[in-house]
């Protein structure tokens, strides 16, 4: 294997990867939005796995209550914007990657643009509302869509490819903001957030690869503190506004 960088010499070896499978992943663009506790971890996995386009999107800066979780940080970054401290963290671990840092708010206005062009997205947001506006866009440019949400010691994820499996709006539909747990009142284990930002890349891994994502049309449960691992089958809203009976009409006008 003379062409190939040692760095990844003991991942195209495995069975499902190979040659071609490095080939698909250098080709492969995927956004990380939100660079958070999340994304932090996915955004690093990601890079030194090799995805040929990665785009960070964060418009937040830097707190300090970030830093005992979101390691691509420092105390010195404290008031500064993620977006760009990511990418120049995220660059000497792969530097053939290339790494686009969007300081961006996801609204339903700039959401489009955001996911446009890429072969999935993964989420590091931690409101629903701007999630909804991510969901919407990735249906409307069949982007898959890999979703996770984590707090306390426990996650949820489901991976969403538009036009076959429920979209989010089917999983989570209506969810007040307002009304649901967050970090900041219920904290987050570190050590969860691993756990969920790598499933997450396994899920988009698989879909770089032309393989089926695992968690299409489930929805996994993690619990930490019991080491407990749920799947529930999710189906399909015909009701959905985003992706229901006719949605699609919806969706081009």
């Amino acid at each position: 294997m003379p062409d190939i960088p040692a760095r990844y010499r003991r991942f195209i070896v495995l069975r499902d990867v190979g040659e071609d499978g490095l080939h698909r992943l250098r080709q492969a663009k995927v956004a990380v939005v939100g660079v958070g506790g999340l994304g932090s971890i996915s955004a690093a996995k990601l890079t030194t796995l090799g995805v040929g386009t990665l785009r960070i999107v964060d418009h937040d800066v830097v707190d300090a209550t970030n830093l005992q979780r979101q390691f691509l940080y420092r105390e010195t970054d404290v008031g500064k914007p993620k977006a760009p401290i990511a990418a120049r963290r995220l660059h000497p671990l792969n530097p053939e990657v290339s790494i686009e840092p969007v300081e961006t708010k996801l609204t339903p206005e700039t959401a489009d643009q955001i996911v446009k062009g890429m072969s999935a997205v993964v989420d590091g947001l931690d409101r629903f509302t701007p999630r909804y506006a991510l969901n919407r866009a990735c249906v409307r440019q069949h982007v898959p869509y890999v979703f996770a949400g984590a707090v306390a010691a426990t996650g949820n994820l489901t991976t969403i490819i538009p036009d076959e499996t429920p979209c989010l709006e089917c999983v989570f539909e209506g969810v007040d903001d307002a009304l649901q747990p967050t970090a900041a009142t219920m904290g987050v284990h570190p050590t969860l957030l691993g756990v969920v930002a790598n499933i997450q890349v396994h899920e988009a891994l698989r879909i770089f690869l032309g393989q089926s994502a695992q968690l299409a049309g489930k929805l996994l449960y993690v619990d930490l503190s019991t080491l407990q691992f749920d799947q529930f089958p999710v189906a399909r809203d015909p009701a959905c506004p985003v992706c229901g009976a006719g949605s699609h009409k919806r969706r081009s006008t």
